[in-house]
């Protein structure tokens, strides 16, 4: 264990709440941050946008190193499972700190070679020729897949068909899931709150094929967006303070146009209306860059999706299930991804949900089967693509006896 007092000279001790994020995974960091009482939760971005947890830290272990010595964006999301006491360290203090407490550099070291290790096992576990089935710029669905990056980053923000009315209304019992902080806008720097989910509340109910997680008497979707009311940077939780340069400088040209244009204010509680509104403002800002990150696109568009369904609403939920599926497509075909096995078959997994929803069903198998993968993968994911793969030779084969 660590000598505390003479640790405080050369950091500043923080507490954090339990269920408050110490970082998101993407932040920027320039901390390490040494965990004295308490635990935390290691949590990853699946490639669908839904946190999974890979770890717990107690008293003794630091988190943050690798941000502090490669000046890289973090790694993983830190989420406090109970009140806990950290000593943030930054660059102009760590050199002394290692100088007076030499231990420190071995379990940084130690710490670095476990994570090395791990990512080894995972390489490890590709199987030959892997990068193989994965089509390439001559294959006919690459091209069909390249095509749609005009329509998708062309399309309007808003179509008229999502400016319906609903009566959906959050639940008065969400209060015991959420609680309110303030928080700082990246864009503007002014501060406002935000409502933040209480994470340890929460009870898993079970997914959805499509890889969304249902949770019991609460919706996680209807706080994901946080908007700010000053300049209207609006993005998800997990990625508001990642902002870069041009979004930032956009956001700050188009700031009066957008409050105009969007008029978000969060009732309590909410409406189904104005969460909404805040996702396709999410969306509008993605689509202000020249290249617009069409990762993130597809991620707003597959929770509009999930929104558009439990309001019943079944034109909608179509027409956001196209544009997400467009949207994956892209990011499957056309862009590198430095992603494991298991995120992969998530992927592939994801894009044949999709394709069946909207009743393309050749396509949906040929996606079932790219996301089975016997050596190093994961063995839920190949049940589900396995069981899809039934599904459709059967469904295929009663739609070619009725047109008989």
């Amino acid at each position: 264990m660590f000598d505390i007092r003479s640790l405080a000279k050369f950091g500043t001790a923080k507490r954090f709440s339990t269920d408050e994020i110490f970082f998101n995974e993407g932040d920027p960091g320039h901390e390490l941050f040494i965990l004295l009482t308490g635990r935390v939760a290691v949590l990853l971005n699946s490639i669908d946008g839904s946190q999974f947890k890979v770890a717990e830290l107690g008293p003794g272990a630091f988190f943050g190193e690798m941000s502090l010595l490669e000046l890289m964006p973090r790694s993983a999301t830190i989420l406090a499972l109970e009140e806990s006491i950290v000593i943030a360290v930054d660059q102009n203090n760590f050199v002394e700190l290692i100088s007076n407490q030499p231990e420190l550099i071995f379990r940084i070291m130690k710490g670095m070679s476990s994570r090395m290790r791990q990512l080894n096992e995972e390489l490890a576990g590709l199987k030959p020729g892997d990068e193989d089935e994965i089509p390439n710029e001559g294959d006919g669905e690459t091209s069909t897949a390249a095509s749609a990056l005009g329509s998708v980053a062309q399309a309007a923000i808003i179509p008229e068909a999502a400016k319906k009315q609903y009566s959906l209304t959050a639940s008065k019992g969400d209060e015991t899931y959420t609680f309110d902080k303030d928080t700082l806008c990246p864009v503007c720097e002014k501060p406002f709150n935000v409502k933040m989910v209480r994470s340890s509340k929460l009870r898993l109910k079970g997914h959805e094929p499509d890889l969304r997680q249902l949770f019991v008497d609460f919706e996680p979707l209807w706080y994901m967006a946080y908007v700010c009311p000053n300049c209207y940077y609006a993005n998800f939780n997990y990625e508001f303070k990642q902002v870069n340069a041009e979004i930032k400088g956009m956001v700050i040209k188009e700031s009066e146009k957008l409050k105009k244009e969007f008029k978000i204010s969060f009732s309590n509680p909410r409406k189904l209306n104005e969460v909404l509104n805040s996702f396709y403002l999410v969306l509008h800002i993605l689509y202000l860059a020249r290249k617009p990150d069409l990762s993130k696109i597809a991620k707003v568009w597959l929770r509009l999706s999930w929104l558009y369904a439990d309001a019943d609403d079944q034109e909608m939920h179509r027409m956001a299930t196209e544009k997400a599926l467009e949207a994956f497509k892209e990011t499957y075909f056309n862009s590198s991804r430095n992603t494991s096995p298991d995120q992969e078959q998530r992927l592939a997994l994801l894009l044949g949900e999709l394709s069946m929803r909207i009743d393309l069903l050749e396509e949906s198998a040929k996606f079932f089967r790219n996301a089975i993968l016997r050596k190093g993968g994961n063995a839920q994911i190949n049940r589900q693509a396995e069981d899809r793969i039934q599904e459709l030779k059967a469904l295929i084969l009663a739609q070619e006896s009725a047109a008989e």
